[in-house]
């Protein structure tokens, strides 16, 4: 069998659903204020989040494990030094976690 890339829209759907469930859930929720108190935005959080979600192919418990640990290593660095923009962060992170 050929792949070609592209996702059969019903697995699309439901790969949608399933993330929007995720990130809608209590674990998320209970995550993102964490992370929110530690000085991140929230929708930067979800958009890791995201990412990862997709990354572990949906495996819950540890895109929100593999989040921390990003994150955590993140509040140690001043990013300042490097006059990052956080799309541009979030665009780095993607290149590291072989994303698009």
């Amino acid at each position: 069998m050929v792949e070609t890339g592209f996702k059969a829209p019903e697995k699309e759907e439901r790969g949608e659903t399933a993330l929007k469930q995720f990130l809608e859930s209590g674990a998320v929720r209970n995550f993102t204020e964490e992370w929110h108190k530690e000085g991140y935005t929230k929708a930067g959080v979800h958009e890791l989040l995201t990412e990862l979600h997709v990354r572990f192919s949906g495996d819950e418990k540890r895109t929100i494990e593999r989040a921390g640990e990003i994150l955590s290593v993140l509040k140690n660095i001043d990013l300042g030094k490097f006059k990052i923009k956080p799309e541009g962060l979030l665009k780095g992170l993607k290149n590291i976690l072989g994303g698009q």
